[in-house]
C-alpha cells in the first residue's frame, strides 16, 4: 500500500464492490422465482470458477500442491455449496432485501468466532454490543410475522450464513493456493460442480422444459450479471482493494451492501419490509458498523 493509488481506480473498485454485490440479491431473487435454485446456483458458480482458474492459468499462478487443492475443495463445499444452496434456496420465499440484510451479521458472527473459537481477539464493551445489537436485529427480522413453516427460510437464510462465518474462520487454520484467484477459482467450481449434484439428486432436471420456456432475455441478463460481475468483477475488485486500502475500510462493503440490496428490492421489485423488519435491520447495520470498528480497534 505504500505507492501511490489512482483515484479513479480506487473508485471504481469501490462501485464494483457495493454495486455488484449489493445488486446480487435481486438478480437471485428474479432467477429463483423462474429456474430451480441448485440448478441456477450451480451454473453461476461452475461458470464463474472456470473463468477465474482460466484467469490464473493464463497468468501463469503456479499450480496448487495437493494439501493446498484439499483445502480450496474442502472451503468450496462450504463456501459455494452450502452457503449458496441456502442463499437459492431461501430467496424463493424472502425478500432480495431481507436475505440481504441477514448476510450482512456475517462480520458479527465472524467477530464472535475470532473471540470464543480462535480467542484471536478480545471484544471492548463496544464490540460485545455490536454483537448484541447484531443478534437482536435478527431476531427481530427472523421472527417477526414468522410461524411454522414460514420460520424454514429464514431459519435456512440464517444457517447459510453461519456456515460461511465457519469457513471464513477454519480458512485461516488452512494453506490454500498461493494464487487468490486460482484458489478463488477452485473453490467456485467445487461448489458449483456440488450444486449441479444436488440440483440433480432434488429432481429439479425435471423442470427444465417449464424453465427453457419460461426464461427470457432478462432472466439472462441476471445470470450474465451474477456469473461476470457479482462472481467476477466484484471479486477481482475487492481482492485489489485489500492489497491498497486498510481492511477496515474494505470491510465498509457489509454494511453498504445490504442498503443498496434493500433499495434495488424497493424500487425493482416492490418488495416491503414491515416496520419492526425495518428496526431489526436498522439494529443489524448498526451492530456491524460498531462490531468492525471495535475489531479494528481491539
Amino acid at each position: 500500500m505504500g505507492q501511490p493509488v489512482n483515484p479513479r481506480l480506487r473508485v471504481l473498485a469501490y462501485a464494483a464492490v457495493y454495486l455488484f454485490w449489493g445488486a446480487s440479491f435481486l438478480a437471485i431473487r428474479e432467477i429463483v422465482l423462474v429456474a430451480p435454485p441448485f440448478l441456477a446456483a450451480a451454473i453461476r458458480f461452475t461458470s464463474a470458477g472456470l473463468i477465474l482458474l482460466a484467469f490464473a492459468i493464463a497468468n501463469r499462478a503456479p499450480f496448487p500442491s495437493w494439501p493446498e487443492s484439499r483445502s480450496s475443495l474442502a472451503l468450496g463445499v462450504i463456501f459455494f455449496a452450502t452457503n449458496y444452496a441456502c442463499v437459492f434456496w431461501a430467496e424463493q420465499r424472502i425478500a432480495s432485501g431481507y436475505a440481504a440484510v441477514v448476510s450482512a451479521t456475517t462480520p458479527v458472527w465472524v467477530f464472535a468466532g475470532e473471540w470464543l473459537w480462535l480467542g484471536a481477539v478480545r471484544p471492548t464493551r463496544a464490540g460485545l454490543g455490536g454483537m448484541l445489537l447484531g443478534i437482536v436485529g435478527v431476531a427481530l427480522l427472523v421472527l417477526h410475522g414468522a410461524s411454522g413453516r414460514a420460520l424454514i427460510a429464514p431459519l435456512v437464510m440464517m444457517f447459510g450464513v453461519l456456515c460461511w462465518t465457519f469457513a471464513t474462520l477454519w480458512s485461516r487454520r488452512l494453506t490454500v493456493p498461493k494464487s487468490r484467484y486460482m484458489n478463488a477459482g477452485l473453490q467456485m467450481f467445487t461448489g458449483g460442480a456440488l450444486l449441479f449434484a444436488l440440483s440433480s439428486g432434488a429432481g429439479e432436471m425435471s423442470r427444465l422444459p417449464q424453465v427453457v420456456a419460461r426464461w427470457d432475455a432478462r432472466l439472462s441478463i441476471d445470470m450474465a450479471y451474477l456469473i461476470i460481475a457479482a462472481s467476477i468483477l466484484a471479486f477481482l475488485a475487492f481482492v485489489w482493494l485489500i492489497e491498497h486500502e486498510p481492511a477496515s475500510r474494505v470491510s465498509s462493503y457489509a454494511y453498504v451492501n445490504p442498503l443498496i440490496a434493500v433499495a434495488l428490492g424497493a424500487v425493482v421489485a416492490g418488495e416491503r419490509l414491515a416496520p419492526a423488519q425495518w428496526a431489526g435491520a436498522g439494529l443489524v447495520l448498526s451492530g456491524v458498523v460498531i462490531t468492525l470498528r471495535a475489531r479494528v480497534n481491539a
